[in-house]
């Protein structure tokens, strides 16, 4: 297993043997284009900014992975905001979301590039556009809370050569 993040988490080798932690971005990872079987990212897309940098994220995880990838992020629509805790305020549309969070004092999730919460058909649409001309086929699931989708689930499986 190797994991990557901006900050350091070097303490993550000690903790877990067999583990390697790399220091990087995942807008431009720091790997061969097929390094691993299998690429996870858990809850980063809605954090890498505009919509190009998510795209971006989601074409980086398909290069190093040689077989499949996945991408998990919270679900625009559902009625709690996760980072925020507070019900129904992001449904606003986003310029109204992001004065309200600086007004608010939640200064920090009122900047596009530290949260940019996604829908399920904007997910599908930067899948489109990361994996056209790629030998990929992907599809979009959902993780259920309470009977309501509460997270997306971007599963992509490169096709047999």
């Amino acid at each position: 297993i190797t994991a990557l993040g901006m900050d350091d988490a070097q303490f993550l080798e000690a903790k877990y043997p067999g583990l390697r932690f790399i220091k990087g971005n995942g807008l431009g990872l720091p790997f061969e284009a097929k390094s691993f079987d299998v690429v996870h990212a858990s809850a980063v897309l809605e954090h890498v900014g505009c919509f190009e940098n998510q795209v971006r994220l989601i074409a980086e995880c398909a290069r190093v992975a040689r077989r499949s990838f996945y991408v998990t992020t919270p679900n625009r629509f559902f009625p709690v905001e996760f980072h925020t805790i507070l019900p129904f305020v992001h449904w606003l549309p986003r310029t109204w979301f992001r004065k309200l969070m600086a007004v608010s004092g939640r200064e920090f999730f009122a900047l596009e590039e530290n949260l940019n919460l996604m829908s399920k058909r904007d997910i599908r649409r930067a899948a489109i556009q990361a994996l056209s001309g790629a030998q990929w086929r992907f599809r979009v699931d959902t993780v259920r809370l309470l009977g309501l989708d509460s997270n997306l689930l971007l599963y992509g499986e490169r096709e047999r050569d």
